[in-house]
C-alpha cells in the first residue's frame, strides 16, 4: 500500500536589483525596503535580522546571539562572531546529573548526559551573555551606510504595533508551553489571560519595543552598558542566575579580517572559523573532493554512503577537537589541509560502512598531539535558530545565521526579551574539549556560507535546525558544485543527516536505497511520518549567474520561509 505525501515546493524569484530570503514575510520586506532605498547588503541584513528578532522571538533576538559573514564584491569574505558568551561564574561542574546519557540529537557516540532539571536547557541558570545587539551594530560599523537607529526601526514599529501570528509560531508555543508559563513576564506575553495567542491574533511586545528604542538612542553601550543590563542582572541574580553587569561589560563580538575559506573543485567556500559548524562544513567538502563525485549518479547508493561516510568522519573530528577550551595548540586549520582530507578519505571503504576513530590533524604540522588535551565531548540539540541571505544590486553578499539556541523561558521585567539557553551548547561534564569554561564560547552549529569563484559571489546559503545545519549545508554546496544545480533544487533535494553513527533518510530516496545502506552495514534512521517532525535543516540562499541575476531557494517545511527581491 502507498499514500501520497504532502509536498511543498517555493516559487523561485529572480532579480538583477537585490534579494534576500529569510524565515519571516515582515523580515524579508524589512531588509527589501532598505535595498530599495539604497542601502547596501550589510544594512538590508541587519534590519532583517532586528526584525525577525521581533517577529520570531523564540528562535532569535537580542536575546542571544549569531555568526556574520560578509563578502563585498571583488574583496574576500570576511566575519563577525557574535555568539553568546558563558557567564563569568559559570563553572565546568555547575550542573547536577542525571545518569546515563542524555541521547541528544542523532548521535549515540558524543550525546551527552542529562542535566537534572533541564537547568542547562530552561530557566535562568541556561543563560549566556548575549551578542546580537554588539555583532549586528558592529557589522553595521564596518560595512553598513545607514545609522544603527534606521536599522532598527521596522523591529520597533513590529514590537510596539504588533504583528499577526501564524500556525507555526502558536505550535512552536503550545510545544513548549510548560516552560513559557512558568515565568509570569513570558506567560503575560505569550499566554494571555492564560491561553495561547489565536492564529491572526497580534502579538504585541510593548517592553521590547521600549529596550529597542534605548538602543536605537544609545548604541550597544545601552544594552551592554546601562539599564538594560543592570535589569537583567538584577534579575538573573534574585533567581539564581549566573549573569552580572560585569559580563556584559566584558563582550565584545569577534572580528575575523579573513573568514575560514577552503577551495574545492575551484570554487571559494568562505564560512565562519571556530568552533560552529563552518569547519565542518570545510572539511565535508575536502574529504569528498577526493572523490569524482560528479560522475556518481546523484540519489545512487555509491553517491549516499560516501556521504554519510564523509560526514561521519568530519564530525568524529568536530566532537573530538572543536569546543569552548581555549586550546591554541590545536591546529584547527590541519582539518582543512589537502594533505588530512586526502587521509581521512582513504579510510572510506566503498562497500561498507566503517568505524572511525577521530584523526591526528597534529600529523600534518609535525608535532605531537599533547598529552592533556581534553577528552571528546558531544553537544546538546537546539530548537532554535533563522538564517537570512541578503545579495544587493553590487553583488555584496551577506550570510547570516541567529539563535536563541533554543530559548531558556525567561523574559525579565522591564526588558521584554527573550533569553538564550545558550549554557546548552556546552558540555556538563568537566574535562571534555566543550566543557563549560568561565567566558567561553561553546560549540555551535551554525554555518553561514559564502561560495564565489575568482573574487564573484555565487551563491550564500545557510539554514536553522541545530545540529543539522552543518551537514545540510555542505550537501547543498556539493549539490550546486558537482550536480550543477540551481539553489531551489538544491535545497529541496532529497536530504540525509548523520553524525557519529545513525543516518537518517529522507524517504524520497525510497525503500531499495535505504536496503542498500543496510546492506553496507548502516543502522538507518526512518523520517517521521508526521510532515511537521521533518527532521532536516530549513535552508534558505541565492544565488548569482554570471550575468548578475539573482534567483532565490527557500525550503519551507517546519518553518515557513520566503523570498523578496527589490
Amino acid at each position: 500500500m502507498r499514500i501520497s505525501r504532502k509536498l511543498i515546493g517555493h516559487e523561485v524569484i529572480e532579480s538583477s536589483k537585490g534579494m534576500v530570503t529569510t524565515q519571516h514575510p515582515l523580515a524579508v520586506k524589512a531588509g527589501i525596503e532598505v535595498l530599495r532605498r539604497g542601502g547596501n547588503a550589510v544594512d538590508a541584513a541587519v534590519t532583517a535580522a532586528f526584525t525577525i528578532g521581533v517577529v520570531q522571538p523564540l528562535w532569535n533576538g537580542i536575546g542571544g546571539g549569531g555568526l556574520i559573514v560578509v563578502q563585498m564584491a571583488h574583496q574576500p569574505a570576511q566575519a563577525i562572531d557574535y555568539g553568546m558568551q558563558l557567564p563569568g561564574l559559570a563553572t565546568p561542574d555547575m550542573y547536577e546529573l542525571e545518569s546515563g546519557a542524555g541521547g541528544q540529537g542523532f548521535s549515540r557516540t558524543f550525546s551527552v548526559p542529562a542535566v537534572k532539571n533541564q537547568e542547562n536547557e530552561q530557566g535562568y541558570r541556561s543563560v549566556s551573555i548575549p551578542g546580537t545587539v554588539a555583532g549586528l551594530a558592529k557589522a553595521l560599523e564596518l560595512w553598513g551606510t545607514i545609522s544603527l537607529s534606521q536599522a532598527l526601526e521596522p523591529a520597533i514599529r513590529h514590537a510596539e504595533e504588533g504583528f499577526e501570528v501564524e500556525g507555526n509560531f502558536i505550535l512552536a508555543t503550545i510545544d513548549r508551553s510548560e516552560v513559557l508559563q512558568a515565568f509570569p513576564e513570558t506567560a503575560e506575553i505569550y499566554f494571555p489571560h492564560g491561553r495561547p495567542l489565536k492564529i491572526g491574533q497580534r502579538l504585541v511586545q510593548r517592553e521590547h519595543a521600549e529596550t529597542l528604542k534605548k538602543i536605537a538612542s544609545g548604541g550597544p553601550d545601552a544594552f551592554y552598558r546601562g539599564e538594560i543590563a543592570e535589569l537583567i542582572s538584577k534579575d538573573m541574580e534574585a533567581n539564581g542566575g549566573l549573569l552580572r553587569v560585569s559580563d556584559f561589560e566584558q563582550y565584545e563580538p569577534i572580528v575575523h579580517e579573513a573568514a575560514e575559506t577552503a577551495h574545492y573543485r575551484g570554487h571559494q567556500v568562505s564560512t565562519m572559523p571556530g568552533p560552529n559548524g563552518g569547519p565542518t562544513v570545510l572539511e565535508i567538502l575536502k574529504i569528498i573532493e577526493n572523490f569524482d563525485v560528479p560522475s556518481m549518479k546523484r540519489g545512487s547508493a555509491d553517491w549516499l554512503h560516501m556521504q554519510v561516510e564523509a560526514t561521519r568522519l568530519a564530525a568524529i573530528d568536530r566532537f573530538s577537537f572543536m569546543g569552548s577550551s581555549k586550546i591554541s595548540d590545536f591546529p584547527m586549520s590541519s582539518l582543512l589541509d589537502v594533505a588530512y582530507a586526502r587521509l581521512r578519505s582513504a579510510e572510506i571503504t566503498m562497500e561498507k560502512r566503517s568505524d572511525y576513530e577521530a584523526g591526528d590533524p597534529w600529523s600534518i604540522t609535525g608535532t605531537d598531539r599533547p598529552a592533556d588535551f581534553p577528552e571528546p565531548a558531544g553537544q546538546m540539540r537546539d530548537r532554535g535558530t533563522i538564517h537570512v541571505s541578503v545579495v544587493d544590486s553590487q553583488r555584496n553578499a551577506v550570510a547570516l545565521t541567529q539563535t536563541n539556541m533554543g530559548y531558556s523561558g525567561v523574559v525579565n521585567p522591564g526588558v521584554g526579551v527573550m533569553l538564550n539557553n545558550a549554557m546548552g551548547w556546552a558540555c556538563p561534564v568537566p574535562g571534555t574539549v566543550n566543557s563549560i569554561v568561565p567566558l567561553g564560547r561553546a560549540l555551535n552549529n551554525m554555518c553561514p556560507t559564502i561560495v564565489s569563484r575568482n573574487g564573484m559571489v555565487e551563491f550564500v546559503v545557510g539554514g536553522s535546525g541545530g545540529r543539522r545545519i552543518w551537514p545540510a549545508v555542505a550537501q547543498i554546496v556539493s549539490n550546486m558544485i558537482d550536480f550543477g544545480m540551481s539553489m531551489q533544487d538544491a535545497i529541496e533535494a532529497p536530504r540525509m543527516h548523520v553524525e557519529s553513527d545513525d543516518p537518517m533518510l529522507d524517504d524520497r530516496f525510497g525503500a531499495s536505497m535505504i536496503a542498500d545502506l543496510e546492506g553496507r552495514g548502516h543502522r538507518v534512521l526512518r523520517q517521521p511520518e508526521n510532515y511537521l517532525l521533518w527532521p532536516f535543516t530549513e535552508a534558505n540562499g541565492i544565488e548569482v549567474d554570471a550575468n548578475g541575476v539573482m534567483r532565490s531557494g527557500v525550503a519551507p517545511r517546519n518553518k515557513p520561509a520566503f523570498a523578496g527581491a527589490v
